[in-house]
């Protein structure tokens, strides 16, 4: 068998510790800054080793990602753990003696008998994919963001216009023009203060809001002059919960308007991808839902089998059997939260009745009565999962007429 030189690396955020191994033995170890000046000083020791090294270290979020795209500008071949992996490679002995001078020792020492080959990369994502992915988890923290701002402006709004929200008569906060009427009448007052239903309306139309016609506005007129004549203030409209009420009102639009952005950003730039068209060709999924899940899965042509998507995502199932016991059996949720909860929501969309006919829904309408909801809309994930893998693949088009039944 070949001498092997392998490479482990512990990364932080402010340094590298570094074990070189050659055949299971630590023949040098030191310890560099995270950034050029200690990436320079590793890149000249792997060059001045006998055979070309094996690089191996763990992925760390945006700290691991500086030293990989080091590697990628130099093109040098590297293995990169995710954590759990990793987790379970350093925890082999004792976890009392874990620092992180050891656990370059472990990456590197575990290489050899969890990489039987040397590992080189195979499969190079275009540059695209990450780019997608950074782009969809800004995305993510303008929804985090607009659900804190909606959440404080529902707790205001019971003080200024409780029943702008009802469920029955009020307005749809999934919409953007009920924010805009909110923060054009942030308080109930100030609709009551205006005595004609026509000046109401006019009010409305010199917003100069998008798609407001005439008749619609109309409408929206007297849908709020009904819910300001019932409305029990909190607080009178000189309050500043009014003032709050607005600003909130304004922040959620905001938010809204730069995730559209946002997805529209990634939309230009994903388009040209060839799955693109065809995952859109699905039903359920839209322009958005589709550069999203493609941003979180990345190039799906570097998994060779669903199971190792599965494993990605998260939705691959623990098994804890033993003699005549037998466990519940549960999802991980060890891989990728973002592409479970697009899956998850998409699922959702495409078992409703008014969606177009797919092998999905026709799966989940048979087995709804079996059970729990969601280890059903689980089941369905993983044929997605399945179908997705196959259509990117193959480069074809989902067609529901070949797609396997169901039985």
């Amino acid at each position: 068998m070949d001498s092997r030189t392998i490479i482990g690396i512990d990364v932080s955020k402010n340094k590298l510790n570094v074990a070189i191994t050659r055949d299971l033995q630590v023949i040098q170890e030191f310890v560099v800054p995270s950034d050029l000046i200690g990436f320079g000083q590793l890149k000249r020791t792997m060059m001045a080793c006998d055979s070309t090294p094996e690089i191996v270290f763990e992925a760390t979020g945006v700290y691991s990602r500086r030293l990989e795209y080091f590697l990628q500008q130099n093109h040098l071949d590297y293995h990169i753990l995710n954590p759990l992996a990793a987790k379970n490679r350093i925890a082999t002995g004792t976890r009392a003696r874990k620092n992180d001078k050891r656990d370059a020792q472990r990456l590197a020492i575990s290489e050899y008998t969890e990489q039987l080959e040397a590992f080189a990369l195979t499969y190079k994502q275009d540059p695209i994919y990450r780019e997608l992915t950074d782009m969809n988890r800004f995305y993510d923290q303008l929804n985090e963001d607009k659900k804190r701002a909606r959440n404080r402006a529902h707790r205001v709004l019971q003080l200024t216009f409780a029943s702008f929200s009802e469920s029955k008569d009020g307005f749809n906060f999934d919409n953007k023009i009920s924010w805009k009427m909110l923060a054009l009448f942030p308080h109930a007052q100030l609709v009551r203060n205006i005595s004609d239903l026509n000046e109401l309306q006019d009010k409305i139309l010199a917003a100069h809001f998008k798609g407001i016609s005439p008749k619609r506005a109309h409408e929206y007129a007297h849908k709020l002059w009904k819910l300001a004549a019932k409305n029990a203030d909190g607080s009178p409209v000189t309050s500043d919960n009014t003032r709050q009420t607005k600003t909130l009102a304004e922040q959620v639009l905001a938010l809204m308007e730069q995730e559209e952005d946002q997805v529209k950003r990634m939309t230009e730039l994903g388009k040209c991808l060839p799955e693109y068209t065809l995952l859109q060709t699905i039903p359920g999924f839209g322009a958005s839902t589709t550069i999203r899940l493609i941003s979180e899965l990345g190039d799906i042509r570097r998994f060779k089998t669903r199971q190792q998507l599965n494993s990605f995502i998260g939705i691959d199932l623990t098994e804890m059997d033993s003699g005549d016991h037998q466990s519940v059996r549960h999802i991980t949720k060890h891989g990728n939260p973002h592409a479970r909860r697009i899956l998850y929501w998409t699922i959702i969309l495409m078992i409703n009745p008014k969606m177009a006919d797919s092998h999905i829904r026709d799966g989940y309408q048979k087995r709804r009565g079996d059970g729990p909801k969601k280890p059903l809309i689980v089941k369905e994930m993983d044929h997605l999962i399945k179908t997705i893998l196959y259509l990117v693949k193959t480069n074809q088009p989902y067609s529901y007429e070949l797609a396997p039944q169901r039985k």
